[in-house]
């Protein structure tokens, strides 16, 4: 697990959450702010098999609390199920909790709702599509409120 540059993430974004789409569409606007935290697990041979973007930013379900939103998260296809994607996002919650985070968001598929609420988190609102795809807003409260 390394912190890694926006490019590394790319071609994961592209391939696994954008079923291919060129990388200039899975570059987000925020990649180059020093604030945000690119994390990736790379394989025996140097390439990222799985990804992660942390994003300081505000979310109106908890509108007084430190919050960061997850991001761009993928796990190369032929792996998924393997442990990897937990041990990521278990990396990312301790680099935003050490950063001061309070609470952690994202926009969760509804193929990962159940990935998520596994490791603590809750599914909160009703559900809406992000570029036609079924989401749901997925809140991990990391300290008391």
């Amino acid at each position: 697990m390394e912190e890694v540059g926006a490019e590394v993430t790319y071609d994961l974004r592209a391939r696994v959450l954008r079923d291919g789409a060129p990388l200039g569409e899975v570059r987000f606007s925020c990649d180059d702010d020093p604030a945000v935290i690119h994390l990736a697990v790379r394989d025996e041979r140097a390439r990222p098999v799985a990804v992660v973007t942390a994003v300081p930013a505000p979310t109106s379900r908890r509108p007084h609390r430190a919050a960061w939103q997850l991001r761009g998260m993928a796990v190369e296809p032929a792996l998924q199920a393997a442990g990897i994607g937990s041990e990521l996002l278990d990396a990312v919650v301790e680099r935003c909790r050490g950063l001061g985070a309070e609470v952690l968001w994202a926009h969760g598929r509804d193929t990962a709702l159940g990935f998520y609420q596994r490791r603590g988190w809750s599914v909160e609102g009703d559900g809406y599509l992000v570029v036609g795809i079924p989401h749901h807003a997925v809140v991990l409260d990391l300290a008391p409120a």
